[in-house]
């Protein structure tokens, strides 16, 4: 005789860890296209570059939460909110991505980002600190890794409120 279990499908939360992982890795790929691509001297691909890092972030939650390129809406508006590089992840980001996907909380993705541009700065500054004072040789990866640590840090502030 067999024991017939029911599962129930429950929608599982998403992990803020894995989220984090997944957004700084996303963020991180497109933003060293955006670091590499300035070698070429192609301005339209530098632009599609930087604006694009605005998308790392959701692709990281959706991939944490399961739901992958499910949800347009939410990507179109990080891109929207990338179009202004240093302004526009503090104020325009977060307005975007809620704006076209309401489930999330407007709060936690102002919260999020202003912490992780917070800790994007700490993070570049110490590498600065840390590789000497010739600028070509840490501006690059350290550009890359602090805006890693802001789409990290907004990935895992996404998963609060679903």
């Amino acid at each position: 005789m067999t024991v017939a279990t029911a599962e129930m499908a429950t929608k599982r939360p998403a992990n803020p860890w894995m989220a984090s992982l997944y957004g700084g890795i996303f963020t991180a790929v497109i933003a060293a296209a955006y670091f590499l691509l300035l070698e070429t001297n192609m301005p339209v691909l530098w632009f599609l570059a930087l604006v694009l890092t605005g998308a790392g972030p959701v692709l990281g939650y959706q991939a944490a939460a399961g739901k992958l390129g499910k949800e347009w809406g939410a990507i179109i508006g990080g891109i929207l909110g990338g179009l202004v590089p240093f302004i526009g992840q503090l104020v325009f980001w977060p307005l975007f991505v809620w704006l076209f996907a309401r489930r999330l909380s407007l709060g936690r993705l102002y919260l999020g980002s202003i912490l992780g541009i917070i800790l994007g700065v700490i993070v570049f500054l110490l590498i600065g600190f840390l590789m000497g004072q010739n600028p070509e040789a840490w501006f690059g990866p350290a550009w890359v890794i602090s805006v890693a640590v802001w789409g990290g840090t907004v990935a895992a502030f996404m998963t609060g409120r679903e």
